[in-house]
């Protein structure tokens, strides 16, 4: 049986939207919920089904469970209304939690608008068989998805998705989110500090070093070895080899793709969702909820002090909670061993290693 969402309150109030009846949920269109989690400078926003529009269109798709699921159908797809944020983004980051059964598969793609008019539809990512490769288009003059996110060249202000279902089987989507950036915001970033009740306790997240896996491996895991941590931490016991063959993009050859790990998650039994987060409170706000965040981080020399690696061009870690002082105790898989895992990292390193670079997080949990 499937966990519940990661985010029940934000589901509530998306649920408890007036609206005029359609097949399946009310009318409830997506809304920014980032407000609601302490998060000031990104956008985070709920699609199908929590979130249901007037313009949405669904062929061979329906929603079951009084709403709570959008099943669809071999061969079906399922396109959104038009979502807006309250500002023109340049960053737009997609996460899924959709059943998939033995012989089934799903496939996601955004599209984007300005005053222009609407961009072509672009690949984000699948699981199981996808859309052939002569129809995945992943950039055009505006933009380009960049493995797991898209990014653009200019300003946009308007967004939609589509699923389609790929398999034999149908699927079932459970929650589909998405994060909205304005990366010239990331220069006027002022995290603050967590509160004083938030360093009393942290969470214990069993420590797991990638470096303990195959040799050739070890290097490539940092993503997989969070997840495996976060995932104990919810009481589902996988070995990270284990986790790291779930979560392989083989489209791209690498194991820390983000939106994969959160739907590879989901396949475990843990929900779960993509955020990108700018303060310490927003931080404090998953924690607090039993949440440990894996965060994305980019490292040169002398940026994180006490780190086990001078520099990184992308690296996952786990955050677990706070010290006495608010500086920030994380799970880093690149230990030597899994006594060194549990680590000390400042608040202002974090912020300028992770934060400053986008803040990206899987929040994964409770179960």
């Amino acid at each position: 049986m499937r966990s519940a969402p990661a985010f029940p309150l934000l589901l509530a109030a998306c649920a408890g939207l007036a609206g005029v009846p359609v097949p399946g949920p009310a009318l409830a269109p997506a809304l920014d919920l980032a407000p609601a989690f302490g998060e000031g400078l990104h956008g985070f926003v709920l699609g199908a089904p929590a979130a249901v529009g007037a313009g949405d269109e669904l062929l061979r798709a329906r929603y079951a469970d009084g709403g709570r699921r959008l099943v669809i159908d071999p061969g079906g797809r399922f396109t959104s209304h038009t979502i807006r944020w309250s500002r023109p983004f340049d960053e737009l980051l997609l996460s899924w939690n959709v059943d998939v059964p033995e012989g089934a598969g799903f496939a996601v793609e955004v599209s984007v608008a300005d005053a222009a008019g609407w961009s072509p539809w672009l690949y984000l990512g699948d699981w199981g068989p996808g859309l052939p490769a002569d129809r995945r288009r992943t950039a055009f003059e505006g933009g380009r998805v960049e493995v797991d996110v898209f990014r653009a060249s200019r300003p946009f202000e308007r967004a939609r998705y589509r699923i389609h279902a790929t398999g034999e089987r149908p699927v079932a989507v459970h929650a589909l989110a998405l994060c909205f950036t304005d990366t010239a915001r990331l220069s006027g970033l002022d995290p603050g500090r967590p509160s004083v009740r938030a360093r009393l306790a942290s969470l214990a997240v069993p420590p797991r070093s990638q470096r303990g896996e195959d040799a050739a491996l070890a290097p490539r895991i940092c993503s997989p070895t969070s997840v495996a941590m976060v995932l104990a931490h919810h009481g589902v016991a996988r070995s990270t080899a284990q986790v790291a063959a779930l979560l392989y993009d083989a489209d791209h050859d690498l194991y820390g793709n983000w939106p994969r790990a959160v739907q590879g998650a989901f396949v475990l039994g843990v929900s779960g969702t993509l955020v990108r987060l700018s303060s310490w409170r927003a931080v404090e706000h998953f924690l607090g909820r039993g949440i440990p965040l894996v965060v994305s981080v980019e490292v040169e020399p002398g940026e994180l002090r006490g780190a086990p690696y001078e520099r990184t061009a992308g690296h996952l870690l786990v955050i677990t909670g706070f010290d006495a002082s608010g500086d920030v105790r994380v799970n880093d898989p690149a230990a030597r061993d899994a006594a060194g895992v549990g680590r000390i990292y400042t608040r202002e390193d974090l912020e300028r290693v992770w934060m400053r670079k986008g803040g990206v997080a899987y929040a994964i949990g409770p179960r």
